[in-house]
């Protein structure tokens, strides 16, 4: 139990912002003085529960090992990474911003109103980052605010709908943008993977100067990835074509790979693959 209290624990300061130092504790602090004062001063009484009670009672939930247990149990075993979505149905932001109005409008002077204003201000500016220093964040290109080459791959590899999902394994430039764009395309690490630093042998590889061949396809191939997108220039070891891949576009400066051990249905000789390099990759 006390394994799981700490793999929580970790989880609750990820969502605060661990990668940005001891400012995750900041963040929860500003929830915790928020939802005290609403409990205190608020009148409302759904307002009382809804932005003071309910963020502890989630809270502690959340850190209790049973929920977790419960949720996995519940959800299905792969849930088990999802369950920091549980935090989700706390309002944190309207929390916070209501009780910081609530106690500046309460103050009997403008002064007063103006300083805890700009300690508001500064505040948010130092517990927060410039979203625009992202990467990630650009000139709108369409509609959906998402690169087009990403789009156009997407398009390039989806399903029917009769036909359900399909994996594939994209560079990690590209995997924040494609299930925002078609959620039926699966994958074998997400953005969490990339941001958090998590080892899975896919992404491992696609971050390398120059690519183990036989080894990509091997975690491919185990994930049941039927295509595999990556930038032309990228360097591997072999070539990938070699070994029943091949070629099926390219767009916009990314290669798009279909496996045919997995289109084809071909199974026991994926599975012959896999098998014959678990003791060597694993």
């Amino acid at each position: 139990m006390y394994g799981i209290f700490r793999e929580c624990w970790v989880d609750l300061k990820r969502y605060g912002g661990l990668e940005n130092g001891s400012l995750w504790m900041i963040f929860w602090l500003l929830l915790l003085i928020s939802s005290i004062y609403l409990i205190v001063k608020e009148s409302d009484v759904r307002k009382k529960i809804v932005f003071g009670a309910m963020p502890f009672v989630v809270v502690a939930g959340f850190l209790f090992p049973v929920t977790k247990k419960l949720f996995v149990k519940l959800a299905g075993i792969e849930s088990a990474n999802t369950y920091y979505r549980i935090l989700w149905i706390i309002p944190m932001y309207v929390t916070i911003a209501y009780a910081f109005t609530k106690f500046i409008a309460s103050l009997n002077s403008a002064v007063k109103k103006y300083v805890a204003a700009c300690v508001s201000a500064l505040i948010i500016a130092v517990t927060g980052s410039y979203v625009y220093a992202n990467e990630y964040v650009y000139k709108a290109e369409n509609i959906y605010h998402l690169p087009q080459n990403v789009i156009d791959i997407c398009d390039r590899i989806k399903t029917t709908e009769d036909e359900g999902t399909v994996k594939a394994a994209f560079t990690p430039e590209l995997v924040y943008f494609v299930r925002q764009y078609d959620p039926n395309i699966l994958m074998p690490y997400g953005r969490d993977y990339v941001d958090h630093k998590y080892y899975t042998g896919v992404l491992k590889l696609m971050q390398e100067e120059e690519m183990k061949t036989q080894e990509l396809l091997y975690y491919t191939r185990a994930d049941l990835d039927r295509y595999i997108i990556f930038p032309t220039d990228k360097k591997l070891d072999e070539d990938i074509t070699n070994f029943d891949v091949k070629l099926v576009d390219t767009i916009d400066g990314y290669n798009i790979y279909e496996d045919t051990l997995i289109s084809e249905n071909r199974e026991k000789e994926r599975e012959n693959y896999v098998n014959t390099r678990q003791n060597m990759y694993e």
